[in-house]
């Protein structure tokens, strides 16, 4: 939220000795505090406060004119001090400067004490001053500094939870500074009522209404970026994209540290623990509140204070203490709800409540948590959803018995299904699942020891992919981000031909950078559909299965499990621990990468070789082997979780010549078989720069019916993108790159330029439709960026996401005449037989030890 302090003009005073000067500086000061630099501001008003004349010249009678000027520049000077945190010497200039206005200057003086009360916590007193402020500047003499108090009370209101009261400030404030041509008075306005969106839950609203102020205050007000960007970052936290919240706070709070804006700076640093106890960084969170709680305190914010100390309560919990520590913290949280409760913050005095319910059970003292936990009640219709989860989870874990504990995490994690139902943009969709990562955690840890397969299955199912379950939704037209994505093509290419051709890259890489930067943030204004698909029952997907297996891999803590399901039968197994897993996979592709395409000499070659053989064995040994026995001879469908979805099934020795289908949920899985057969013709393409790309479409074409096949120049990510659209099967052999930091810009390197993930989402929308079959006979695409409840994203889920049933390709580099073998012997099983995509997948790499490719979805 943002604010703005007053301007106080006045009428233009007669010209004096000093007083020009005066007026002057007084004026230069104003626009410095405009410009968010307050500590330049109070050396200017303090000059002008010097120039003043004492006795006025013989025969001129200024007495009046200067007292007014005096009184002005006090108000103006109030405000620069209590900016640097001198608050009290602030609240003392307005007293000293109320005698010197006169009664129609009042309302002004009364719309910056109610400020200052404000940047000071003090929100009901603010209010007080700012309703008689309203009161008296309603007459429509100053419309400029009436539409600021408004602005200003909008934001009280906003604090306390009152939508309606604030959007009515906000919409009249809007309208005064449209008719007075105060763009940046209107620009703030736009701002909170951004930030009103975002309160009320709608991201998309709030993200798309920031990014229009932005370019209006690169305008009219390029100091009040930072504030933006700190409000943006809140945004993006509640999405669940801690990362790029924590970009946003690292630049904001550059700026405050560097003009010394002494409250922005504690609530970017209160911030930025939020993102901390998002991330799973309970240190870091305690660290960055207790910095934000002493600044607060410098300040006099008992309101701001409280806060901090809340977050301070709730990173100490996180940390996991012992009963003693979770006694004392219980001790704390008591009073804080009850501070918070006094200065109105309904929502965070219950996230308080909630704490000390959740501290006295674990001192274990679990009657007087269940008692603090009904007194406090259920939150606010409409409120936060960090504060519904919180409520859901310790209501889970004060519950008299195991149903009711489940009915309480179910719900928590349908309230969540909700919520990233009406977000349309992926990268947000796949964010909000770490909101709900304490919900299924718990449901799943609860449901383990009894061991049964049903009750494990549905958990499971809740906890893992949501985003995939979602209906595709077509995005605003935006011709901005469009351009930026023909522009990025066009830049990357460039980028590459440059360091290729051992030439200076940085600037075409910087440019890249700010152009993804567009197409990510553009991408996130788009409305969800507002409804998700069910979860596939445990019948559903036994019934499905045949002859195959289900093996669902399940993280509890530490360790890793595995829910194994037949037609005969079903059983959860222990496997060990995830972390020795997922380290025998780091290793066994680092082999796969560095043996992949590479003249290495002989003696290295076995060397590399044997170590890839002992990792295999290793991962094997970690996530497979123990469970061959309830798998037998069956084809597999594997559900892994975390890094595991990146496992080259090829390579473990069990795997050589079995069909292996792998997913991200049982329920994604179940509907990739389910979509309905596409009647396009095939499209076989060949990206440049690749040795045997054109031999292998060649190759294909010459065993395939009507196809489209495009290879040289024609093969541009256009026409790929075109010939797509329909598609029974699609192949494309080109240069792959996997971006882990967005894994939505991973590439195909066409002729033109890249086809990026964000490209293939255009498939998801009627009347468009995603090929059948997708082979991606490329390096690393088939790796994804797994992100909390194993949300995949990259581009095998922008392909699944968009309909297509099956998607191969490699999790690690591939060398060019082991992609032609598989990929014309993958090519001649399907055609052949008619063997299903894993099948002949299996079959074409029987031979092939060095395969690194996957056959993803429906199989």
């Amino acid at each position: 939220m943002t604010v703005s302090a007053a301007t106080v003009p006045g009428r233009r005073l007669a010209a004096a000795p000093g007083l020009g000067a005066a007026r002057a500086l007084h004026a230069e000061g104003v626009t410095a505090t405009a410009q968010n630099r307050p500590r330049a501001a109070v050396r200017l008003l303090r000059g002008a406060l010097g120039a003043l004349p004492g006795d006025p010249p013989d025969g001129l009678d200024l007495a009046g004119d200067a007292a007014e000027l005096r009184g002005r520049i006090l108000v103006s000077l109030a405000h620069a001090e209590a900016e640097q945190g001198h608050v009290v010497e602030g609240l003392a200039l307005l007293g000293e400067a109320e005698p010197l206005l006169p009664p129609a200057r009042r309302g002004v003086l009364r719309g910056q004490r109610g400020l200052l009360l404000l940047r000071t916590g003090q929100a009901p007193d603010a209010l007080r001053e700012f309703d008689g402020a309203v009161a008296l500047l309603r007459g429509g003499a100053e419309p400029r500094e009436l539409a600021r108090i408004l602005l200003n009370r909008s934001v009280v209101h906003l604090l306390a939870g009152r939508i309606a009261a604030a959007r009515t400030d906000l919409r009249r404030c809007a309208a005064l500074a449209v008719r007075d041509g105060d763009a940046r008075i209107a620009a703030k306005a736009s701002h909170n009522l951004g930030y009103l969106a975002f309160l009320a839950g709608d991201l998309p609203g709030a993200l798309r209404a920031f990014d229009t102020v932005a370019a209006a205050y690169a305008v009219h007000a390029p100091a009040v970026l930072p504030v933006l960007a700190l409000d943006k970052a809140r945004a993006l936290l509640a999405a669940g994209l801690y990362r790029y919240a924590d970009a946003e706070l690292a630049a904001a709070l550059a700026e405050f540290r560097r003009h010394r804006l002494s409250q922005d700076h504690a609530e970017a640093l209160l911030a930025r623990a939020g993102t901390a106890l998002l991330a799973g960084r309970p240190a870091a969170a305690r660290q960055w509140a207790r910095q934000a709680r002493a600044r607060f305190a410098r300040r006099g914010n008992e309101t701001w204070t409280a806060l901090a100390s809340l977050l301070v309560a709730r990173a100490e919990l996180a940390a996991g203490p012992g009963p003693r520590r979770a006694a004392a913290i219980a001790a704390q949280a008591g009073p804080l709800a009850a501070a918070l409760h006094a200065h109105g913050l309904r929502e965070d005095a219950l996230t308080a409540a909630l704490i000390h319910a959740r501290a006295l059970a674990m001192a274990g003292d679990r009657a007087a948590g269940a008692a603090v936990l009904a007194a406090a009640g259920p939150p606010p219709p409409g409120g936060r959803l960090e504060v519904r989860l919180l409520w859901r989870e310790v209501r889970a874990e004060l519950a008299a018995g195991p149903p009711e504990r489940a009915r309480e995490l179910r719900s928590g994690l349908a309230e969540l299904r909700r919520h990233t139902s009406q977000l349309g943009a992926a990268d947000l969709q796949t964010g909000c699942a770490v909101h709900g990562q304490a919900l299924a955690s718990a449901g799943l840890a609860a449901a383990l020891p009894g061991g049964s397969p049903a009750v494990v299955f549905g958990w499971a199912e809740r906890a893992r992919a949501q985003a995939m379950l979602l209906p595709p939704v077509r995005p605003p037209e935006d011709p901005r981000a469009a351009a930026a994505l023909e522009e990025l093509r066009h830049a990357r290419l460039a980028a590459r031909d440059a360091e290729l051709a051992g030439q200076a890259s940085a600037a075409l890489r910087a440019r890249c950078t700010a152009l993804e930067r567009t197409i990510r943030e553009h991408a996130w204004f788009a409305a969800g559909p507002g409804r998700s698909a069910p979860v596939a029952s445990f019948a559903q997907v036994r019934a499905a299965l045949g002859d195959r297996a289900l093996v669902s891999y399940l993280r509890d803590g530490p360790r890793l499990h595995a829910l194994v399901v037949t037609s005969r039968s079903a059983a959860v197994l222990p496997l060990g621990a995830y972390g020795a897993a997922a380290e025998a996979l780091r290793r066994l592709r680092a082999d796969i990468d560095a043996t992949a395409g590479r003249a290495l000499p002989p003696r290295m070659l076995a060397a590399a070789t044997e170590a890839a053989r002992r990792d295999a064995a290793a991962l094997s040994g970690f996530v497979l082997d123990p469970l061959l026995s309830r798998i037998g001879e069956r084809e597999l469908v594997a559900v892994p979780t975390g890094e595991l979805l990146a496992i080259p099934w090829r390579l473990l020795a069990a795997c050589a010549g079995r069909p292996v289908a792998v997913s991200p949920s049982a329920t994604v899985w179940l509907a990739a078989r389910s979509r309905p057969e596409a009647t396009g013709p095939a499209v076989l393409a060949a990206g440049p720069g690749l040795r045997q790309a054109e031999s292998e479409i060649r190759a294909i074409a010459a065993g395939t019916g009507d196809a489209v096949v495009l290879t040289g120049s024609a093969a541009t990510p256009a026409a790929v993108l075109a010939a797509l659209d329909g598609a029974r099967i699609a192949h494309v052999a080109a240069h792959g790159t996997h971006e882990p930091d967005n894994a939505l810009f991973s590439a195909l390197h066409l002729s033109g330029g890249p086809l990026m993930g964000y490209d293939l989402q255009r498939l998801a929308v009627a009347p468009h439709t995603a090929p059948q079959t997708v082979v991606l006979s490329s390096c690393d695409l088939g790796l994804t960026d797994v992100r909390p409840g194993d949300e995949a994203l990259g581009m095998v889920s922008a392909l699944l996401s968009a309909g297509s049933a099956t998607v191969l390709a490699s999790v690690g580099r591939v060398a060019d005449d082991v992609a032609l073998r598989v990929m014309t012997a993958y090519h001649r099983h399907a055609a052949g037989s008619g063997a299903l995509p894993a099948r002949a997948l299996a079959a074409a790499t029987e031979t092939e030890p060095q395969s690194s490719f996957v056959c993803f979805g429906a199989g």
